[in-house]
């Protein structure tokens, strides 16, 4: 697919045209958390499963690329600073790169800077396993045939955000990874000490002795491991813990408790309803917006997923007016009737290729019948 995004765009389309996909896809050029993922990609993304290439008579099976380039305009002002070497021009008009010799146009208002990034996945048969990384596609300090690894670091800088609509209320007030609390504490530059402290006091917290029942058993055990284990540990060699105590267990097994009414003690918050877990997405929300002011890109599935009309309609509203860009998927009219239908893409696939099209020339309406039917 090749797509044009042109300020706030709203996806629209039947099931399985790939919506989601393309949010997927610019979450791997764009998020800086993707790439960490073990593994970043599966067979699965690649068309048809396809990551091999057929073999040919007397060689081995060659892995086929997965390619996703991106070209970011109207670049915020960290990341013009930090990726300056990597910069090129965009002529505004014909909608593409300056090429070489066409040095006299790259000016205002015939084109624009931009930083265009490739991320390439493949099939590694060596550790047998899928690799992912993302490049600056314009790199002139690498060595031949080389391109320079965007750091995560400056992948914060871009503000992109992917929010699953199935996915996001179970995690976004937990402190996993990428969860949006933990981007929120990051984002403000936090650097907490809460690890090392809680799992001090986890480690001195003695299960057993406060189920006393158990201690027998735990000492049965040690006894019977002890025939096969030479234990040389001062005092029980055997102990419950309520945790791994590690970093990353506790960052999956933490989590946030609210208290929804006077009469309700405190409940871990993926137990509140279906329409608060995503009101309190949109506080999060929010709040990483205004953290970002000049630079939060949004992609967004099905925001009225759960969610009462009014609630569809602030949302869509805080989208198009707080963030520097959208991407959403939407089958709502609710949310349908706040994009211009100009920015409004009815995507269709024949054959494995994505097209798009404006609603506005799909649908043979002006935007004033569109909107009114």
């Amino acid at each position: 697919a090749e797509l044009l995004f042109e300020g706030h765009t709203l996806f629209v389309g039947p099931n399985n045209v790939g919506k989601s996909t393309v949010c997927e896809a610019l979450d791997l050029a764009l998020g800086p958390d993707r790439l960490s993922r073990v593994a970043p990609v599966d067979e699965f993304d690649f068309y048809n499963a396809g990551y091999l290439a057929p073999a040919q008579e007397g060689q081995p099976a060659s892995p086929v690329p997965l390619r996703i380039e991106v070209v970011l305009i109207e670049l915020a002002a960290g990341v013009a600073n930090r990726c300056s070497s990597h910069t090129e021009f965009w002529h505004v008009a014909e909608r593409r790169l300056l090429q070489d010799g066409e040095a006299d146009l790259a000016q205002a208002p015939i084109a624009v800077p931009c930083l265009r990034l490739e991320t390439v996945g493949r099939y590694n048969p060596e550790e047998d396993e899928f690799e992912a990384a993302t490049y600056f596609s314009h790199s002139p300090d690498a060595d031949d045939g080389e391109l320079k690894l965007v750091p995560r670091t400056i992948k914060r800088e871009f503000g992109f955000l992917y929010l699953r609509a199935l996915r996001t209320g179970s995690r976004a007030l937990s402190l996993e990874r990428g969860s949006l609390l933990d981007i929120i504490l990051r984002t403000k530059g936090i650097r907490t000490t809460l690890w090392e402290k809680t799992i001090a006091k986890l480690r001195t917290h003695d299960v057993a002795a406060d189920a006393p029942e158990i201690a027998p058993v735990l000492r049965e055990i040690e006894q019977r491991l002890s025939r096969y284990i030479a234990f040389s540990a001062a005092g029980d060699a055997t102990k419950l813990h309520v945790s791994e105590l590690t970093r990353d267990h506790l960052r999956r097994t933490m989590a946030f408790f609210l208290s929804l009414t006077i009469d309700q003690h405190p409940v871990p918050f993926a137990h509140a309803g279906t329409g608060t877990l995503n009101t309190l997405v949109l506080a999060l929300l929010s709040f990483i917006a205004d953290l970002r002011p000049d630079s939060v890109m949004f992609a967004m599935e099905e925001p009225e997923v759960a969610v009462p009309p009014p609630t569809q309609r602030r949302i869509t509203h805080y989208l198009l007016t707080k963030t520097s860009q959208s991407f959403v998927t939407s089958h709502s009219p609710f949310v349908i009737e706040r994009y211009e239908p100009a920015n409004t893409l009815l995507l269709s696939r024949d054959q494995g290729i994505v097209t798009s099209q404006k609603i506005s020339d799909a649908s043979g309406l002006t935007e004033k019948e569109f909107k009114q039917f």
